[in-house]
């Protein structure tokens, strides 16, 4: 007997053509690829890309467009509002609502507002905004919000989706030790998991790649200090939005006061599709974030076979264990160190971490177990 596809209500403030945003645009889209058969799923969403003045192109405004895995309706500023939310309530009847952001005023808290009293779950993923880095950013604003949020109950009735169980003790610290939280890590692009990279390696060279937002809690200058202290041909790409100018100068200082042996290349943003192929011609990723509750990038490199060096303000651990890279305290001493250490490496040395990481994304990104927790979660 067939039975109705549960119906899922999502709000982000960004998705594809969108890219900019990184992170929660690709957590959603690897949602959507996994869990499309299994639920019929609605995306709320606005009509430009993250710091854009202008709305895309040739995409139809405030109206549902039907795609084979998903419908979505890209809401211009004028209807971003709480009368067209109920009336996308109305018309769509989810059994639940899945919200993707914390701070964000038109596609978090408003609809939060909306439907407060609606019996209906409502799940938020909060996306690494309640680690104490993120908080430090406009930390009065965001202060004053949650100590009003907690006044009037806006979270009482919501269920937490914590992606690592430093997100999970986050949630727990923040709003409180009641919250109904659970902890399941995002779901991955879904990839043949082959080593596809035809990249060689030659003893004292080293590509590494930094994808990230352009912003402080990324922690650029601290790269650039560790490059200082690094004694190979090293160069560095760097791929993602500027999205703090004054931040990016800084950077810029300490980046072309390095040395020779350093190469710095800014490659601006890159859609999905082109960021996959520069991560297969780069050696290792490298990420020495403040805050970085799971690392979309750091899991595509893994699991195309890229070796990553990052910090211990994300979720992976044993990687120099597993051949598949390293994760460090944030100390430019033990940075640069390692950089150096995989500069010297020669190309059957290095091959040996290449498998390494595929080896580890496959015994610790388990996606049918994943999978099967959501299904489990929004059924």
């Amino acid at each position: 007997m067939n039975t109705r596809k549960r119906r899922i209500l999502i709000f982000i403030d960004w998705f594809t053509p969108a890219y900019k945003a990184g992170g929660p645009i690709k957590s959603i889209s690897n949602f959507v690829n996994h869990l499309s058969s299994d639920f019929n799923l609605f995306i709320v969403t606005s009509d430009r890309d993250l710091g854009d003045n202008h709305p895309f192109s040739n995409v139809k405004f405030n109206h549902w467009i039907q795609n084979d895995e998903y419908s979505i309706i890209y809401l211009s500023k004028d209807c971003q509002k709480a009368t067209f939310y109920h009336s996308i309530l109305k018309k769509i009847k989810p059994d639940s609502i899945y919200l993707n952001s914390l701070f964000s005023y038109r596609f978090s808290i408003l609809p939060l507002i909306c439907f407060k009293n609606i019996v209906k779950p409502i799940f938020l993923s909060p996306r690494g905004m309640l680690g104490p880095e993120s908080l430090r950013v406009k930390s009065l604003k965001k202060k004053f919000y949650l100590f009003v949020s907690k006044i009037i109950g806006i979270y009482k009735n919501v269920t937490w989706i914590a992606c690592s169980e430093t997100e999970q003790q986050e949630i727990f610290n923040i709003i409180g030790k009641n919250s109904s939280v659970n902890k399941i890590p995002n779901l991955p692009v879904i990839y043949s998991q082959t080593n596809s990279s035809n990249v060689s390696k030659e003893k004292g060279v080293l590509s590494i790649i930094c994808i990230c937002r352009i912003s402080p809690i990324k922690n650029l200058t601290f790269l650039a200090d560790v490059l200082s202290k690094v004694n190979g041909q090293v160069s560095l790409s760097i791929v993602g939005p500027i999205e703090d100018s004054s931040y990016w100068k800084q950077c810029l200082l300490k980046f072309n006061s390095l040395n020779s042996n350093i190469k710095v290349n800014y490659l601006k943003e890159k859609t999905p599709f082109e960021i996959t192929d520069l991560i297969n011609n780069h050696h290792f990723l490298i990420s020495t974030s403040l805050n970085e509750n799971y690392g979309h990038s750091i899991v595509e490199a893994l699991s195309v076979g890229c070796p990553v060096i990052v910090s211990n303000h994300s979720p992976w651990r044993e990687l120099n264990e597993n051949f598949a890279g390293e994760n460090l305290d944030l100390v430019i001493e033990q940075y640069a160190e390692k950089i150096n250490f995989y500069s010297l490496l020669n190309q059957t040395e290095f091959l040996k971490y290449r498998n390494g990481a595929i080896d580890y994304f496959k015994k610790k990104i388990d996606l049918d177990i994943f999978k099967e927790a959501y299904i489990r979660l929004f059924s």
